[in-house]
């Protein structure tokens, strides 16, 4: 029987080696990809076929390039080459400088893009957008042109051109001059002078002339850079004009205004930081398009500091003149130093005058004399003044007719290390003039005992096998100079070493020299040492140095022993042992047994310590020598357990704390120094004082009535006058009430040692403080914690009373006197009066009748004048003021005027006409 065939296909699918093979292979193609993208975003092309113009560096952010034949941006690194028709182009907040050639230096500020051309050894940077500053050198000018206008850039001077603003340009001359032609189709140039703006386009109403949007300006001094502002406005004058400061650039804090209304410049002093300005008018703060703005940035730049030689160093020579090594300490932003040395203050003539790009210098053949030196920087960044020089130091060069000095010994000291078959190394400092030196080396120190005497040129010598030579002991060593003509100088002092065979070393360890070791704690101080005998030791403690008279000798076969009890005082230590050398010392280290640190002295604490609301108790006390803190406790006595304050870390000698919690009662205060441990000292404590002291709490003074800033009716104030009440939770032994009235220097009423409640005196109207000082027995201030303010309202004047007769205006002829004899004035009554002031005047003012009628029950108060005489044909005023006086008379409620005119009319006299007499007889 036949089988069908399976046909069908059945692969596998849980292949896990398979599918991590082909992810990590897709990983790994993204990745080369990836890495591929970067390589061509990021690439920096060169070329051969051209000569760089200038090189260009950048800071914030990236700068590209386009070669003039090419299509490609690439992305240039700091000093990459810039050829001739390149094309740069600057990011947002990125900036980037230009180096010519021929020293011009263009800046561009960010989001800019300009073409540099070099024809005929003539620069022309094309500005197609953002803003450009070029400087140029002595040497050489320059063109900048944008559109169809260009200006040529004068040597020495210094042009921005800015067309960072859509539909505008503008050329400002910062220094020197430019001449600037094609401005609106004209054909003719101009010159432009340091200050010049010119503007194309859509004119702002800000051109800035100095500082540009984004400079740098050099802190030489330390104390500031004054930054001063220049601008030309065509806002209208008399309109509001601020110009603003902040470390922010979106001047959120720290913002100082000032207010340049009429100005055209403008100086901030001494600036130490970078800033942020802008310029506005009105209220324009918000509007990005109505107001100029730009950053300062203030670098360091200290003068340099002269190190070597150091001031007032003197050098002496016989026959040829040194050189001297000039040394100082300049800063980053400096490009390179100038260095004067004269024979003269004032740098007349100076004999060396040498730039150099490093920190030093050594310069030949300083003959005989007194030499002054400084350093001064030069900085590729534009500064408003001069670079600022070091200070002035000099030196002094002496001939002498012979080497006389004798050489400095510098090594070895007091101990040299040797071993079998090394070298060791003997070295003093070199002195000019001397062509050779002479080493001894001997095991006295009256040099008799010579072991080694050799002649050497250096200022160095290696004694070869200096174990065989040299065995573990003590060794002198001196070393003379010999000049050209052999003279030999004097030897120096016999300087003491001690040699010790490394191959059989015994090192002392711990405690190192001049530890000190707090006397309760020498039994837990293990002393350790390292060696390579294994023989036994002798530990050896001695209260002198040479080991005459042993405190301690104990012999161990350890690296290490302690339970030492040593008493207080200052002890030296060492080890020993035997080896096939003989015997091997360790080297002698001083320690201290320190007894206790002392207790500190209270200062200002007494008996009684009073608490005062809202303020905290200091306690203070005398430093103890030593101590690097203290613990301070305080605790009711019996109950040290339980403290109310603990500060177990106080690093002052004083401290302040809050006890308005604390009850009355005695306490305790304990105050103790410590010295933590340091690697010259163990830890130690010290003795404690310990203070018994009372405490209370103590509360000033309180206010009660009127309260702080209260208000007091005029009328209550005079009516009904209150009374000043204040109290006090301890009786006072002397207290003071003072009410002083505002802008008055004598105080209205002081009343010694007054009661609880005191009188207020009449009060007019106006501001008042008052407040009670007062003391306890104890001598402690519990005054009132501030005076109290209130106020008593002016008194509103009384109503007006109105004239019933005479009526207004009424006119009073002969027929009015033939029937009366006087006159009645009679008004209406006005309330709570105790006074009406009646007054009658002429028709120029002046008063003929003033009364002060006395208010009665009458519901019609009158006036009846009857002193008609003193009337006559005219007009007149009656005068009534409604009045409240108190009992002595005076007036504290005054009323408001009420007026009546009248009028007299009588017939005007006539000439009297008498009859003729005739002729009279008689006698």
């Amino acid at each position: 029987m036949k089988t069908k065939r399976n046909i069908r296909s059945n692969p596998r699918v849980n292949n896990r080696g398979a599918d991590v093979a082909v992810v990590l292979l897709a990983l790994l193609v993204i990745f080369f990809a990836s890495h591929r993208l970067m390589e061509n975003l990021n690439k920096t092309f060169s070329r051969t076929d051209k000569t760089p113009v200038a090189t260009v560096t950048f800071k914030y952010k990236a700068v590209q390039r386009k070669f003039l034949d090419r299509a490609v941006w690439d992305r240039p690194q700091q000093n990459s080459p810039v050829y001739n028709g390149d094309t740069i182009r600057t990011a947002p907040n990125a900036e980037a400088t230009l180096y010519f050639v021929d020293r011009n230096v263009v800046d561009l500020g960010s989001s800019t893009m300009i073409q540099v051309f070099v024809n005929n050894e003539e620069t022309q940077i094309n500005l197609d957008s953002g803003l450009v500053s070029a400087v140029t050198s002595d040497s050489s000018d320059m063109v900048i042109s944008s559109e169809n206008t260009t200006a040529k850039v004068a040597r020495g001077s210094t042009l921005r051109a800015d067309k960072s603003i859509v539909g505008t340009t503008q050329f400002v001359v910062e220094k020197g001059e430019a001449v600037l032609s094609g401005q609106d189709g004209a054909e003719d140039s101009r010159v432009l002078t340091q200050g010049a703006i010119v503007q194309t386009g859509t004119e702002q109403p800000f051109v800035m002339i100095s500082p540009g949007k984004s400079i740098k300006l050099l802190n030489q001094s330390g104390k500031g850079v004054d930054v001063p502002f220049q601008w030309q406005t065509t806002v209208q004058t008399g309109d509001d004009l601020y110009l603003e400061t902040a470390p922010f650039s979106n001047f959120s804090d720290e913002t100082q205004r000032y207010t340049v209304t009429g100005l055209t410049e403008f100086t901030i002093p001494q600036q130490k930081n970078s800033f942020y300005w802008r310029l506005y008018a009105g209220e324009a703060a918000g509007d990005e398009q109505s107001m100029l703005g730009g950053k300062i940035t203030i670098v360091s730049a200290p003068a340099p500091v002269l190190l070597e030689p150091v001031f007032e160093a003197k050098y002496t020579y016989v026959e040829t003149p040194p050189s001297i090594r000039f040394l100082w300490e300049g800063n980053t932003l400096a490009a390179s130093y100038l260095l004067e040395v004269a024979d003269n203050p004032d740098f007349r003539n100076p004999q060396f005058s040498r730039f150099t790009n490093t920190q030093s210098l050594t310069l030949p053949e300083f003959t005989e004399g007194t030499w002054y030196w400084r350093v001064t920087p030069r900085y590729l960044i534009g500064t408003e003044s001069a670079p600022e020089s070091s200070k002035i130091a000099f030196f002094h060069v002496e001939q002498q007719n012979a080497v006389q000095e004798a050489p400095q010994a510098l090594f070895p000291q007091a101990m040299a290390e040797t071993a079998r078959g090394q070298e060791m190394t003997f070295a003093w400092k070199n002195k000019s003039e001397t062509k050779s030196y002479r080493l001894k080396v001997a095991k006295d120190a009256q040099m008799k005992n010579i072991v080694v005497d050799t002649v050497v040129e250096s200022n160095s010598f290696k004694l070869a096998d200096a174990a065989a030579v040299l065995p573990n002991g003590d060794y002198y060593w001196t070393v003379s100079g010999i000049d050209s003509k052999g003279m030999e100088t004097a030897a120096t002092a016999p300087v003491r070493f001690e040699t010790m065979n490394s191959d059989f070393s015994l090192r002392s360890i711990f405690p190192p020299e001049g530890f000190t070791i707090a006397d309760t704690l020498c039994p837990d101080v293990r002393f350790t040492w390292k060696t390579n005998v294994e023989a036994d030791k002798r530990f050896q403690v001695s209260a002198s140095p040479d080991f005459e008279r042993l405190t301690a000798d104990v012999t161990t076969n350890g690296n290490g022993i302690e339970a030492v009890s040593l008493p207080k005082g200052t002890w030296y230590w060492r080890v020993i042992t035997e080896s096939n050398v003989g015997t091997v010392k360790s080297e002698v280290k001083q320690v201290v047994v320190a007894e206790p640190l002392e207790k500190p002295r209270l200062l200002g604490v007494t008996q009684m310590v009073m608490v005062l609301a809202e303020k905290k108790n200091k306690f203070a006390w005398t430093p103890v020598a030593g101590a690097d803190y203290y613990q301070l406790r305080i605790f009711k006595p019996g109950y040290e357990d339980d403290p109310i304050y603990e500060n177990l870390f106080v690093t002052n000698t004083e401290i302040e704390m809050p006890l308005h919690h604390v009850e009355d009662g005695m306490y305790r205060l304990s105050i103790q120094g410590f010295s933590a441990a340091s690697i010259t000292s163990t830890r130690r404590y010290g003795l404690a004082v310990d203070h018994d002291f009372m405490l209370r709490q103590l509360r000033p003074v309180e206010l009660l009535h009127p309260r702080d800033g209260a208000s007091v009716k005029g009328l209550d104030a005079a009516l009904q006058p209150f009374s000043f009440k204040w109290s006090a939770m301890v009786e006072p032994s002397s207290a003071q009430f003072i009410l002083q009235k505002k802008g008055a220097t004598a105080p209205v009423l002081a009343v010694q040692n007054p009661s609880k409640e005191v009188q207020a005196p009449w009060l007019d109207a106006g501001k008042y403080t008052w407040e009670v000082k007062a003391t306890v027995f104890e001598g402690f201030d519990i005054s009132s914690s501030k005076p109290y303010t209130f106020t008593v309202l002016p008194i509103p004047p009384l109503p007006p009373a109105s004239f019933i007769v005479p009526e207004q205006n009424a006119v009073l002829n002969a027929a009015f006197f033939k029937s009366y004899r006087s006159i009645d004035f009679q008004w209406t009554k006005v309330p709570d009066v105790t006074h009406y002031r009646f007054t009658l005047r002429n028709a120029k003012g002046k008063p003929l009748v003033t009364r002060d009628i006395l208010a009665d029950a009458a519901e019609t108060p009158e006036f009846n004048f009857q002193e008609i005489t003193l009337l006559s044909r005219g007009s007149f005023t009656a005068e009534v003021r409604a009045q409240r006086r108190l009992s002595n008379g005076k007036v504290f409620q005054d009323g408001t005027v009420s007026r009546l005119s009248f009028e007299i009319d009588l017939p005007k006299p006539t000439s009297v006409r008498v009859d003729e007499t005739g002729v009279l007889y008689g006698r």
